[in-house]
Protein backbone atom coordinates (compact mmCIF):
# COMPACT_ATOMS: atom_id res chain seq x y z
CA UNK A 1 0.00 0.00 0.00
CA UNK A 2 2.75 2.34 0.70
CA UNK A 3 4.17 3.31 -2.29
CA UNK A 4 0.99 3.13 -3.83
CA UNK A 5 0.01 5.90 -1.80
CA UNK A 6 3.18 7.77 -2.61
CA UNK A 7 2.73 7.13 -6.66
CA UNK A 8 -0.24 8.42 -6.25
CA UNK A 9 0.93 11.62 -4.29
CA UNK A 10 3.41 12.32 -6.97
CA UNK A 11 1.38 11.80 -9.87
CA UNK A 12 -1.12 14.30 -8.19
CA UNK A 13 1.57 16.63 -7.93
CA UNK A 14 1.55 17.12 -11.86
CA UNK A 15 -2.02 19.02 -11.17
CA UNK A 16 -1.26 21.30 -8.76
CA UNK A 17 0.29 25.01 -8.85
CA UNK A 18 3.62 23.85 -9.85
CA UNK A 19 2.60 21.06 -11.89
CA UNK A 20 0.50 22.74 -14.16
CA UNK A 21 2.95 24.86 -15.07
CA UNK A 22 4.94 21.98 -17.10
CA UNK A 23 3.85 20.22 -20.14
CA UNK A 24 4.08 16.29 -20.53
CA UNK A 25 7.82 17.02 -21.98
CA UNK A 26 8.57 18.98 -18.95
CA UNK A 27 8.45 22.15 -20.79
CA UNK A 28 7.26 25.19 -19.12
CA UNK A 29 3.96 26.01 -20.44
CA UNK A 30 0.55 26.99 -19.74
CA UNK A 31 -1.79 24.25 -20.52
CA UNK A 32 -4.37 25.22 -18.40
CA UNK A 33 -7.52 28.03 -19.18
CA UNK A 34 -8.44 30.72 -16.81
CA UNK A 35 -11.71 28.60 -15.97
CA UNK A 36 -9.73 25.81 -15.11
CA UNK A 37 -7.22 27.83 -12.60
CA UNK A 38 -9.99 29.41 -11.24
CA UNK A 39 -11.83 26.37 -10.43
CA UNK A 40 -8.53 24.85 -9.18
CA UNK A 41 -8.18 27.72 -6.97
CA UNK A 42 -11.55 27.31 -5.48
CA UNK A 43 -11.30 23.92 -4.87
CA UNK A 44 -7.57 24.60 -3.18
CA UNK A 45 -9.24 27.02 -1.12
CA UNK A 46 -11.31 24.74 0.69
CA UNK A 47 -8.08 22.39 1.48
CA UNK A 48 -6.43 25.57 3.03
CA UNK A 49 -9.01 26.08 4.97
CA UNK A 50 -9.59 22.75 6.05
CA UNK A 51 -5.86 22.23 7.06
CA UNK A 52 -5.35 25.62 8.51
CA UNK A 53 -8.52 25.01 11.37
CA UNK A 54 -6.23 21.45 12.65
CA UNK A 55 -3.66 21.92 15.35
CA UNK A 56 -1.29 20.33 16.73
CA UNK A 57 -2.05 20.15 20.08
CA UNK A 58 1.18 18.45 20.92
CA UNK A 59 2.38 22.13 20.76
CA UNK A 60 -0.86 23.99 20.71
CA UNK A 61 -0.04 25.11 17.16
CA UNK A 62 -2.41 25.75 13.95
CA UNK A 63 -1.58 23.83 10.70
CA UNK A 64 -0.56 26.50 7.74
CA UNK A 65 -2.92 25.31 5.41
CA UNK A 66 -1.50 27.73 2.70
CA UNK A 67 2.31 26.04 3.52
CA UNK A 68 1.36 22.57 3.36
CA UNK A 69 -1.65 23.23 1.04
CA UNK A 70 0.35 21.41 -2.15
CA UNK A 71 1.24 18.80 -0.46
CA UNK A 72 -1.99 18.36 1.15
CA UNK A 73 -3.63 18.00 -2.03
CA UNK A 74 -1.33 15.43 -3.31
CA UNK A 75 -2.01 13.79 -0.15
CA UNK A 76 -5.91 13.97 -1.02
CA UNK A 77 -5.14 12.65 -4.63
CA UNK A 78 -2.83 10.15 -3.43
CA UNK A 79 -5.39 8.32 -1.06
CA UNK A 80 -7.42 7.88 -3.75
CA UNK A 81 -5.43 7.03 -6.55
CA UNK A 82 -4.04 4.01 -4.16
CA UNK A 83 -7.18 3.05 -3.10
CA UNK A 84 -8.57 2.79 -6.52
CA UNK A 85 -5.78 0.64 -7.58
CA UNK A 86 -5.79 -1.55 -4.83
CA UNK A 87 -9.52 -2.36 -5.72
CA UNK A 88 -8.76 -2.92 -8.92
CA UNK A 89 -5.97 -5.34 -8.05
CA UNK A 90 -8.20 -7.29 -5.90
CA UNK A 91 -11.03 -7.54 -8.50
CA UNK A 92 -8.59 -8.63 -10.80
CA UNK A 93 -6.19 -11.15 -8.53
CA UNK A 94 -9.01 -12.10 -5.64
CA UNK A 95 -8.51 -11.05 -1.93
CA UNK A 96 -5.26 -12.50 -0.92
CA UNK A 97 -4.87 -10.68 2.17
CA UNK A 98 -3.75 -12.35 5.05
CA UNK A 99 -4.96 -10.90 8.63
CA UNK A 100 -3.22 -11.00 12.00
CA UNK A 101 -5.28 -12.36 15.34
CA UNK A 102 -7.60 -9.60 16.21
CA UNK A 103 -7.83 -7.88 12.65
CA UNK A 104 -10.14 -10.74 11.13
CA UNK A 105 -12.88 -8.29 11.95
CA UNK A 106 -11.90 -5.81 9.20
CA UNK A 107 -12.82 -6.29 5.46
CA UNK A 108 -9.65 -5.51 3.29
CA UNK A 109 -10.92 -2.18 2.24
CA UNK A 110 -10.49 -1.22 5.60
CA UNK A 111 -7.50 -2.84 6.14
CA UNK A 112 -6.49 -0.43 2.95
CA UNK A 113 -7.74 2.51 5.68
CA UNK A 114 -6.03 1.16 8.84
CA UNK A 115 -2.16 0.67 6.52
CA UNK A 116 -2.50 3.93 5.15
CA UNK A 117 -2.86 4.93 8.37
CA UNK A 118 -0.37 3.29 10.24
CA UNK A 119 2.52 4.57 7.30
CA UNK A 120 1.91 7.92 9.03
CA UNK A 121 2.31 6.84 12.91
CA UNK A 122 5.23 9.03 14.17
CA UNK A 123 6.25 10.63 17.88
CA UNK A 124 7.89 14.19 17.32
CA UNK A 125 9.77 15.97 19.73
CA UNK A 126 8.23 19.60 20.63
CA UNK A 127 10.72 21.34 19.08
CA UNK A 128 10.95 19.08 16.07
CA UNK A 129 7.10 19.56 16.17
CA UNK A 130 7.53 23.23 16.71
CA UNK A 131 9.73 23.60 13.47
CA UNK A 132 8.24 20.87 11.32
CA UNK A 133 4.70 23.35 11.53
CA UNK A 134 6.75 26.54 11.15
CA UNK A 135 9.09 25.62 8.23
CA UNK A 136 7.41 22.29 6.51
CA UNK A 137 5.42 22.13 3.63
CA UNK A 138 4.00 18.57 4.61
CA UNK A 139 1.17 18.47 7.43
CA UNK A 140 2.43 16.55 10.11
CA UNK A 141 1.37 12.35 9.70
CA UNK A 142 -2.27 12.63 11.54
CA UNK A 143 -3.10 15.42 9.51
CA UNK A 144 -2.06 13.26 6.30
CA UNK A 145 -4.76 10.56 7.62
CA UNK A 146 -7.25 12.89 8.44
CA UNK A 147 -7.54 15.11 5.62
CA UNK A 148 -7.43 12.37 3.24
CA UNK A 149 -9.45 10.29 5.20
CA UNK A 150 -12.14 12.62 5.46
CA UNK A 151 -12.54 14.76 2.41
CA UNK A 152 -13.05 10.66 0.89
CA UNK A 153 -15.95 9.18 0.48
CA UNK A 154 -15.19 5.79 -0.14
CA UNK A 155 -13.62 5.68 3.44
CA UNK A 156 -17.27 6.62 4.90
CA UNK A 157 -18.54 3.63 2.97
CA UNK A 158 -16.20 1.39 4.18
CA UNK A 159 -16.45 2.13 7.82
CA UNK A 160 -20.64 2.78 7.29
CA UNK A 161 -19.93 6.62 8.20
CA UNK A 162 -22.43 9.62 7.67
CA UNK A 163 -21.66 13.01 7.21
CA UNK A 164 -20.34 15.01 10.19
CA UNK A 165 -20.19 11.10 12.02
CA UNK A 166 -16.68 10.79 13.24
CA UNK A 167 -13.71 11.54 11.18
CA UNK A 168 -17.01 12.33 7.97
CA UNK A 169 -16.48 15.70 7.03
CA UNK A 170 -19.87 17.06 5.65
CA UNK A 171 -18.61 19.36 3.22
CA UNK A 172 -15.79 17.84 1.82
CA UNK A 173 -12.40 19.12 -0.08
CA UNK A 174 -12.62 17.86 -3.37
CA UNK A 175 -9.38 19.01 -5.63
CA UNK A 176 -9.54 15.79 -7.98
Amino acid sequence: LGIRAVIGHEITHGFDDNGRQYDKDGNRILWWTSETIDRFNKRKTCIVDQYSQYILEQINISINGNQTQGENIADNGGIKEAFYAYRKWVQKNGNFDKKLPGLIKYSSEQMFFINYAQVWCSKMTDSYAMNRVLTGVHSPGQFRVLGPTSNFDEFDRVFSCKPGQGNSRVNKCIVW
